[in-house]
């Protein structure tokens, strides 16, 4: 754990999860120097357009994950950390969810929306931006993978170097917002991940 008790990987399950499938999936993590805590959400009714409504599965990667523990623990773990979110993610491939619009209120859900509602991945930079990997419906499960490599890679390469990184010369280009969710998408065309604000997104899929 680290001197403020900050979770290095906060695991996000829904409240009627099987303990015993949770701790299946916490082996993928494990590391004995590891802090990972488990949150069980409650299903709640969320006001909201789509892309601000957290996820069933959800996974946060934080600061001190990559500021000190990975540095201790090595590429061993960082490769225990692409299969274990690979693993959580795949349940997006599996468990079908859509959302249902109040009477009053139909219009609020964007019909062009196929960004998934059941999982999805946050992580946060160095310069303590959260950006959050959304999954595309319509693609692959391996384009799902491919895009976690993606970003991690990104977000390695941003504690290593920043300011003078990759991720940060994207994210500086293309959202305008100093504060806020930074969300990324896979385009579907390259396969790469691109970079979105809430106001960008929200245009998207108007």
């Amino acid at each position: 754990m680290n001197s403020k008790g900050m979770p290095d990987i906060v695991l996000i399950y829904p409240d009627d999860c099987p303990d015993k499938l949770i701790e299946d999936e916490i082996k993928e993590f494990y590391s004995s120097h590891l802090n990972l805590k488990v949150q069980k959400a409650e299903k709640d009714a969320w006001m909201a357009f789509e892309w601000v409504v957290p996820t069933a599965f959800g996974v946060y990667i934080l600061k001190p994950y990559f500021d000190s523990f990975l540095k201790e623990a090595g590429k061993d773990h960082y490769l225990l950390l692409k299969s274990g979110l690979k693993k959580i993610v795949e349940k997006g491939k599996i468990i079908k969810a859509r959302f249902i619009a109040a009477k009053q209120s139909t219009k609020k859900l964007s019909e062009n929306y196929n960004q998934s509602v059941v999982v999805s991945i946050e992580l946060q930079t160095k310069n303590n931006r959260h950006i959050k990997l959304l999954f595309d419906n319509e693609l692959d499960k391996t384009d799902w993978e491919d895009a976690i490599d993606q970003l991690l890679d990104l977000v390695i390469e941003n504690y290593e170097s920043y300011p003078n990184d990759k991720l940060s010369e994207n994210i500086n280009t293309r959202i305008e917002k100093e504060n806020g969710i930074v969300y990324g998408v896979i385009n579907p065309k390259t396969k790469k991940v691109e970079f979105f604000d809430d106001r960008k997104l929200c245009k998207k899929y108007k």
